[in-house]
């Protein structure tokens, strides 16, 4: 090789050499800011169980904990969604630039709710599903000739969600390690009632029980904790207590609708020889007591069944009677 040609290589090495990267370390351990979210979980329902003494019901007081919670960062500016993880039951770390956020934490793996609207905090929205068209049709058969049909979907009662919600200022870096935690109680945006016929004669003969309340919130917007003032007609079933003669039942639901809405509990009885038995009852000034616990006095009476009663049609056969008829043949 002459030495012209090694001359040319040796200068290409040397500009190579000097336009190359730069090699740096893809982590450094001394380089870190850790941010812990710590989450407080109030897992109680807020409803009176000592009403129901000697009832023999069990009432559910606590919530069960989530196994998982979403954790959303908003920019306070024009309330977008910057950023989004998962943590455990109680928090976990969580990663995301500095600067000022609202953040919203809600529990994951609900049985009803449904989440849509993530994109900006003021119109995440969680919902239940609308129910299906029997149980519509249900409902719309308690509806007498000149009544209105319920406003809105009849829709299924919610599930507990619990929802925290912080303004959170994320500190720059300052070159050392350091871990930030960020505190945040999360509670339920769902409310629970306790409901009860007290007096009911005939409980042996009921197959089943339903019941649907109208007027109710149809959905929680609750990034910027308010209910929706699209009414809906919730729908759950209720339980018999034949020893104590009585229904019973714990319902859920986002809300009564705002304003001076009317709400009726329809309570939809089958007996065992398929008969419908319907009872419609004003219960709008029962949302307001401290108690939670809407109580019906008014007995409620389910007669012996009739047989063949349960689709209104009770098929007979009249006697044979003769009659004489010519035919003519040829």
């Amino acid at each position: 090789m002459n030495r012209r040609l090694l001359n040319i290589l040796f200068i290409l090495s040397l500009v190579l050499g000097f336009s190359s990267c730069k090699r740096i370390p893809l982590y450094d351990e001394n380089n870190t800011m850790s941010l812990d979210l710590v989450l407080r979980l109030n897992i109680n329902v807020d409803i009176d169980v000592s009403i129901t003494e000697g009832l023999d019901i069990k009432i559910p007081t606590t919530i069960t904990p989530p196994t998982y919670n979403k954790v959303l960062f908003y920019s306070p500016s024009d309330n977008s969604l910057h950023y989004s993880t998962f943590v455990g039951t109680t928090g976990g770390a969580i990663f995301t630039p500095p600067g000022a956020y609202k953040m919203l934490v809600y529990s994951f793996g609900t049985e009803y709710i449904q989440i849509r609207g993530e994109n900006d905090i003021n119109t995440i929205e969680a919902y239940t599903s609308d129910v299906t068209a029997t149980k519509m049709g249900i409902l719309r058969s308690f509806t007498r000739a000149g009544e209105s049909d319920p406003p809105g979907p009849i829709i299924y009662a919610p599930d507990h969600l619990l929802v925290a919600r912080e303004n959170v200022v994320i500190p720059e870096w300052t070159g050392e390690s350091q871990t930030i935690t960020i505190d945040a109680l999360s509670k339920t945006i769902v409310e629970s009632y306790s409901f009860e016929v007290s007096t009911v004669v005939g409980t042996q003969y009921i197959e089943s029980c339903e019941a649907f309340v109208t007027n109710q919130s149809r959905s929680s917007f609750f990034g910027r904790g308010e209910i929706s003032t699209e009414p809906a007609t919730i729908c759950f079933e209720v339980g018999v207590n034949k020893a104590k003669g009585c229904l019973y039942t714990v319902f859920n639901t986002f809300g009564k609708l705002p304003g001076e809405s009317v709400s009726y509990l329809h309570i939809l009885i089958k007996d065992t020889g398929g008969t419908e038995h319907r009872v419609t009852v004003d219960i709008t000034d029962q949302f307001e007591k401290a108690d939670h616990h809407i109580i019906i006095t008014e007995p409620i009476v389910i007669p012996t069944p009739t047989p063949g009663g349960g689709s209104g049609i009770a098929p007979t056969v009249d006697p044979w009677g003769e009659e004489t008829h010519d035919i003519g043949i040829g």
